[in-house]
């Protein structure tokens, strides 16, 4: 995609922990192997090991769709993953897929090629993608796959290499030694490594090692040096790198693959270390027991402090024994009795836990352009976060200031839940975008005016908006005065001594419209305009720029009036017909395009002037393209002029409006335009294969 090349891509500012998602330009490296690692050839072509692994490896990038100003803002993002089996899945970290809506990933023979999302698992951060093995070219060479090893075989100061694509430049490896197989990041010191709405580190236990990895890496395999996959390398800690184990990749690949999610069952409890007031001890302290959770019918309470799970004992103390017991509890499947032996009040005791489906902790955001908002439906962990009664309802995560939800009275905000329209309840987005249709499907002028009920911090509210088809655009009919076809600059004192001209004040004429009565009547660019029919034009200061066009709005289009000119030493008398004000821009023909967001109109005089534009210029001019929209993504910017769409020309908006039609049917997956831009041509693919997908 020749396009992406010209992105800047965006940096992702990383502290300690961090997510190592976004491409940078960090191209240092720790112990580089090989001479070829920026060229994209094999490294230590004499090495067998890296010569297996290394053409694995695959760069992905991503567009993101981030909530922003209550709609869904497109970003570029990068990462690395590996390939895992012949059919070509692979592995990756979730926040490189995260909210990704479009991927395409660079093979090691140079090949570039779209993949899909299968699934992923924030808790873990682990997502599958699969190559379109269909883009391949024919008689292709089959796919390099790297198998997976053993992480628990691993130990301090075991040689790895760390393989990936830093800054999204080129497939690269770094080597180092294993620094501890089994990091479990210290809350304390550390804090939570949260992912959509999860805390990663209530499952993963790192494999912390010190070859270097920069952002871009993420997803990206940990080798061992018998080249199978030990690790995916995911974050920085302190100045050294983590990778999630390949025993928990490869179990939650092989669960995505199958089924497109991983399913575990749910408790209800969430556990802790023990405190230290009580001294050295071994288990973890129940700190919360979810309402009507498994666990709370079960008769949990906050205090329990839990010995084993299913016989284990919990092993270890801290963190890691609350990681331990999270991967007991995680392990198991909805409906099976999870045996919990625990101690109240110095009593042993066991209880059996019916386990539940651990639901996600953040649903998907959806833009609702006809509200204003982007929105998601409440899960069960939203509702406890925010001690919500339920977990109907639809929650506003952002709004559009001068959108219907930001212009409704009162204003509707974020993390208002909605659950109610015109009295219909609503409990889900996808309820609500039905009922939206309903209610937009004969709106008198695209508008539909309704009451909605929202839940705010304990209450229910209602508020009155204006639902809207598309964005306003209000546009008021100007009466059309006479006008010349000429601009101009006030004569100030110091332009007229310096000039040498007598009298005080006048326009001097900067520019002559061609083909207007002013070029026909001859005027020229340095004459100053005085008087007209007789009445001095008192421009004399700087901000008296718009003294004449007032003065000429008095006339009637069509009347012949004198100019009395400053020409060459001398004064003049030049009679010039008065004509009738070229329709302004805002009132011009306008379109907007609602999937590629953004608007385009017909070209108007002033466009023609401001531009510089030939007189018979055709086409289409692009008003706006919203940023961070799909248009605005491919490089469409405002003020340029679509000449042709796919190799048809465009004299205007209908011939644009047409041809976008034809494009969205012809189920091709790219829209060329050529623009006009700042006197030039250039072409601008905008990708049609995400908006097709939600049609």
């Amino acid at each position: 995609m020749n396009s992406l090349h010209r992105q800047m891509w965006r940096r992702i500012v990383i502290a300690v922990v961090a997510l190592l998602s976004g491409a940078t330009l960090a191209l240092a490296a720790q112990s580089p192997v090989g001479k070829g690692a920026a060229s994209g050839k094999a490294p230590a072509m004499d090495d067998p090991m890296l010569a297996r692994v290394f053409p694995s490896i695959v760069r992905i990038e991503a567009i993101r769709l981030r909530p922003s100003d209550g709609r869904l803002t497109k970003q570029w993002s990068g990462g690395s993953g590996v390939i895992i089996s012949a059919q070509g899945h692979l592995v990756t970290n979730c926040h490189v897929t995260e909210d990704g809506d479009f991927f395409r990933c660079y093979l090691y023979d140079g090949a570039h090629i779209e993949a899909k999302l299968i699934g992923q698992d924030a808790l873990t951060d682990l997502a599958v993608l699969q190559l379109d093995l269909s883009q391949r070219p024919a008689g292709a060479a089959p796919l390099v796959v790297a198998k997976f090893g053993d992480s628990a075989a691993l130990v301090a100061g075991e040689e790895i290499f760390a393989m990936g694509s830093p800054g999204f430049l080129s497939q690269s490896v770094t080597r180092g030694v294993v620094s501890n197989p089994s990091l479990v990041l210290p809350e304390q010191t550390v804090g939570h490594m949260m992912l959509r709405g999860e805390n990663v580190g209530m499952l993963v236990r790192w494999v912390l090692h010190d070859a270097k990895i920069f952002g871009g890496n993420s997803g990206g395999p940990l080798v061992n040096s018998k080249g199978a996959i030990v690790g995916i390398n995911e974050i920085a800690v302190v100045g050294l790198s983590g990778a999630i184990p390949s025993n928990l990749a490869r179990v939650v690949a092989e669960q995505i693959i199958s089924s497109g999610r991983v399913t575990r069952g749910w408790s209800g409890l969430t556990v802790q270390p023990r405190l230290e007031a009580e001294g050295e001890a071994v288990g973890v302290i129940v700190g919360d027991v979810a309402a009507n959770s498994p666990a709370a019918k079960a008769g949990f309470l906050p205090g329990d402090v839990i010995l084993a799970g299913d016989g284990q004992a919990i092993e270890e103390a801290e963190e890691k024994a609350v990681a331990h017991f999270n991967r007991l509890e995680a392990s198991q499947l909805p409906n099976n009795a999870f045996v919990v032996d625990f101690v109240r009040a110095g009593q042993k005791q066991t209880a059996r836990i019916t386990l539940s489906k651990r639901e996600p902790a953040r649903a998907d955001d959806t833009e609702m352009r006809t509200w204003g908002a982007v929105v998601r439906d409440v899960t069960q962990k939203l509702a406890r976060d925010e001690r919500l009664p339920d977990v109907r309802g639809v929650w506003l995560e952002n709004v559009r200031p001068a959108g219907p939800c930001g212009q409704a009275e009162p204003t509707l905000r974020r993390e208002d839940v909605l659950i109610a329209v015109d009295g219909q309840p609503v409990a889900s987005v996808a309820e609500l975008r039905s009922l939206t249709e309903k209610l937009m499907a004969d709106a008198p002028k695209g508008v539909r005016t309704v009451l909605a009920s929202v839940r705010r911090d304990g209450a229910v509210l209602n508020s009155v908006l204006d639902l809207r088809a598309v964005d306003e655009r209000n546009v008021t009919q100007q009466a059309r005065k006479a006008w010349l076809g000429a601009s101009s600059q006030p004569l100030t004192p110091k332009l007229s001594a310096r000039l040498g001209i007598k009298g005080e004040g006048g326009a001097r004429l900067t520019r002559i419209y061609p083909g207007t009565k002013a070029e026909a009547a001859g005027l020229k660019v340095g004459d100053v305009i005085t008087a007209i029919d007789g009445a001095p034009v008192p421009a004399r200061r700087a901000e008296d720029t718009d003294v004449l066009a007032r003065q000429i709005r008095q006339y009637r289009s069509g009347t012949e009036a004198k100019f009395s000119i400053w020409r060459d030493g001398a004064m003049q008398e030049v009679a010039v017909t008065l004509e009738e004000q070229p329709v302004p821009a805002a009132e011009m023909p306008w379109w907007q395009d609602l999937q590629l967001e953004f608007s385009t109109r017909e070209i108007a005089f002033d466009d023609r002037i401001r531009l510089q534009l030939a007189k018979d210029a055709k086409g289409a001019l692009v008003e706006s393209a919203i940023p961070a929209g799909w248009a605005a993504l491919a490089g469409l910017r405002a003020d340029d002029v679509i000449e042709a769409a796919s190799g048809t020309k465009i004299a205007g908006l209908e011939d644009l409006k047409r041809a976008r039609e034809q494009a969205a049917t012809s189920g091709k997956s790219w829209w060329v335009l050529l623009v006009r831009r700042r006197g030039q041509t250039l072409f601008v693919e905008l990708n049609l294969k995400p908006i097709q997908s939600k049609s």
